[in-house]
């Protein structure tokens, strides 16, 4: 059997190994010791890619059937390419340039033409003027982007991120990629666990929380339970909860 890798770790893992006594049922221990997560190997003429999984204890293990061993390169440990394609663990990237693919960060790539996030070409981008914000988001001179959508964002001069999965800006409100339209701008206040209110409406994520009323609205602080209320009533996400399903703290705070 024939063996190539592309991590400078097989003396390591052999001195490890002996020293240690592990044997193929300790691929735990081994994992613990040399923190390879993963990796590409050529076996046997054929490339393949190793990927730790924490639930079984062992690596799974993938071939690349249309990889040419000859030419194969990993880009660190979780992408590799050869002369004619660029893969994310095993699969290809499709329309990704090998000779000018290069990753950013670890979501991000580009090759001379394009951006990716993950293995999704960012349609429309302008290259030249892209830039990365932090947590998914990031823009051209034209427009924004979250994770591999483009917005088509109301008005792109005053567009802001304000969290990992919430922006807005003069004219609508967003999450994540989904744009809001009907919120009254004016009034919009962003509130604690996924929670906006405006004059007329109060929103959970995307969705309308019906019957809320949004002058006495308010949430409940809380990183281990989302609650909120009205004068009226409870919530829990975009629905109403009632007293028999809260624990004590939360009847409390619901008024039970």
């Amino acid at each position: 059997m024939r063996h190539r890798r592309f991590r400078p770790l097989m003396l390591t893992l052999l001195f490890v190994g002996v020293m240690l006594g592990l044997t193929s049922g300790c691929t735990s221990t081994l994992k613990a010791v040399t923190g390879t997560y993963s990796y590409y190997e050529v076996i046997d003429g054929k490339v393949t890619y190793f990927r730790w999984n924490p639930m079984g204890m062992r690596y799974h293990t993938r071939v690349l059937e249309q990889a040419d061993p000859a030419t194969f390169e990993a880009i660190g440990t979780e992408h590799g390419k050869d002369a004619t394609n660029v893969y994310e663990w095993d699969i290809p990237i499709l329309h990704a340039d090998p000779a000018t693919f290069k990753r950013l960060t670890e979501n991000y790539a580009r090759d001379a033409t394009q951006v990716f996030y993950g293995r999704t070409r960012l349609e429309g981008v302008d290259i030249n003027t892209f830039e990365r914000l932090g947590d998914g988001w990031s823009r051209d001179s034209d427009d924004f982007y979250f994770g591999n959508k483009r917005l088509d964002i109301c008005d792109i001069d005053t567009f802001e991120t304000l969290s990992m999965w919430r922006a807005l800006d003069s004219q609508c409100y967003y999450i994540e990629s989904e744009q809001i339209t009907a919120v009254d701008r004016a009034s919009l206040q962003i509130l604690w666990g996924g929670y906006a209110s405006d004059r007329s409406h109060v929103y959970w994520l995307e969705h309308l929380v019906d019957g809320a009323d949004p002058a006495t609205f308010e949430v409940k602080e809380d990183r281990i339970q989302t609650l909120a209320r009205d004068v009226n009533q409870c919530f829990s996400g975009p629905r109403v909860v009632t007293c028999d399903v809260l624990n004590p703290k939360g009847q409390a705070y619901c008024r039970c």
